[in-house]
């Protein structure tokens, strides 16, 4: 297994991630690297979101529980690195990467899901702690409800991805999206 954070995981997993760019049909399946990173350039390329999230400071994870029907049997962490209104880097990453995030946003993969195709509204989820942040503190919450404007931003964004969400994989898809997981988890710990 590649070491996050080191040249050699970069190095393979960028590999991969072009490798998969080029032979994988656009939408991109949700949570995939090629997920991740085409919902990064659209992030870096959103004048609006550069506006309302010019005041943030702080790495944000989504954490997509465990859901063995969708086919995680782990739980996915989304690392966002965000400064100032400019999207560092977004990606899928390890666990214990993940958690160190200094605002740890976790949710069931479905409401996850269900968020990002709006059909819930992260401010309330976030409000009535279907979303949570985990560990709760109150001055990371009172921050990330002022941040609200740019939540519902990054979820408009990431909702303009466009994916292919793997409860519609059937077949040989599937069990490739399968394969594939399974691979990040041996080679990349994600």
């Amino acid at each position: 297994m590649y070491t996050y954070g080191t040249d050699d995981y970069r190095s393979h997993y960028d590999t991969l991630l072009k490798k998969r760019q080029n032979t994988q049909p656009e939408p991109y399946i949700f949570l995939t690297p090629e997920w991740c990173a085409a919902y990064e350039a659209t992030v870096q390329q959103d004048e609006r979101y550069r506006q309302v999230a010019r005041n943030w400071e702080g790495s944000v994870v989504l954490v997509f529980q465990a859901d063995p029907e969708a086919g995680f049997e782990r739980d996915k962490h989304v690392f966002l690195d965000l400064w100032h209104g400019e999207c560092r880097s977004l990606q899928l990453v390890p666990e214990s990467i993940g958690r160190g995030g200094e605002y740890v946003l976790e949710a069931s993969y479905d409401r996850w899901e269900r968020i990002v195709k709006g059909e819930l509204n992260v401010v309330k989820e976030l409000a009535t702690r279907q979303l949570k942040l985990t560990p709760f503190d109150f001055k990371k919450a009172v921050k990330l409800a002022a941040a609200s404007q740019a939540a519902i931003r990054l979820v408009v964004l990431a909702g303009a991805v466009g994916a292919r969400y793997p409860g519609e994989l059937h077949g040989a898809e599937r069990e490739a999206f399968l394969s594939f997981f399974a691979e990040l988890k041996a080679d990349y710990g994600i």
